[in-house]
């Protein structure tokens, strides 16, 4: 790539947070490696960092990936609101003057020939802090954490009452756990556990709203309470603004979606 073309593209507004919904003329070349068949009103999201995508030296960096947004006609889910489901995300946006509900997969991701650039125009963007989450989002997708097994046969046997609670808590960002010991233990040891439930301020802070969840907290304590080897030490709910980096250090996200909407027993063998 020149000079002169990165000098053009850097003018024309190319970064991350761009988004492409004009591919006249040049479809094929756009959806060379793509695994999905592209609709009328799709929009792709460019999702690479910008530095990757302006890069100077084409043998370095010759694709950039996009996400493909659709369009919903219906208000956000609260289910798939900030990134707290791992296979679907809904956000609003303001697209070229217009509001509009968005949807993504992650799996709905595929690199485009950078030499393809020039060719095409910028139709927008989306906000630095819709860009932000859907960055998150994408990440945890890589690192989520695996449990102990252990862990996970204590807690599963109460996992139809647990997932009822669960899915009330639209308003809930995040759910940290400490689980001490980290490890597979015998049915004769105990697992100390402390669990976090993050909301936004705003959520917090109002006083219904707190006091509705703090119900829902009570409900899941008492759940807990009726896991066979394991001590709930503290459930709390807390405002994200109030997560230190040594907290989120030595807690782990306990992935929503899987706890959601997963059936426990979905992946198991079958069994003789």
């Amino acid at each position: 790539m020149s000079k002169d073309v990165r000098e053009k593209l850097t003018e024309l507004g190319w970064r991350q947070g761009i988004c492409i919904s004009d591919l006249s003329g040049v479809e094929q070349e756009f959806g060379k490696y793509s695994h999905i068949d592209f609709e009328e009103g799709d929009i792709f999201l460019v999702i690479t960092q910008t530095c990757d995508l302006l890069h100077h030296d084409l043998d370095v960096e010759p694709y950039f990936e996009v996400l493909r947004l659709t369009i919903n006609e219906s208000e956000p889910s609260q289910d798939y609101i900030g990134g707290k489901n791992s296979r679907m995300i809904h956000f609003q946006d303001d697209l070229n003057g217009k509001i509009s509900t968005l949807t993504a997969k992650p799996f709905e991701r595929f690199i485009v020939d950078r030499e393809l650039l020039p060719k095409l125009s910028p139709n927008g963007s989306i906000s630095d802090e819709n860009r932000r989450v859907i960055n998150s989002w994408i990440t945890k997708r890589y690192n989520r954490t695996a449990f102990p097994d252990s862990y996970d046969l204590r807690w599963k046997k109460r996992f139809k009452p647990i997932e009822k609670v669960i899915k009330r808590l639209k308003l809930v960002k995040d759910i940290y756990i400490s689980i001490i010991p980290f490890e597979e233990i015998d049915d004769s040891d105990e697992y100390r556990i402390e669990i976090v439930l993050l909301m936004g301020h705003d959520d917090f802070n109002d006083p219904d709203t707190y006091a509705e969840y703090s119900k829902y907290l009570e409900q899941l304590e008492a759940q807990f309470s009726k896991c066979e080897g394991l001590d709930l030490e503290v459930i709390e709910l807390r405002p994200d603004t109030d997560m230190t980096v040594s907290e989120l250090e030595s807690m782990r996200r306990w992935d929503y979606s899987y706890l959601s909407y997963r059936e426990p027993d979905i992946h198991k063998l079958p069994t003789e």
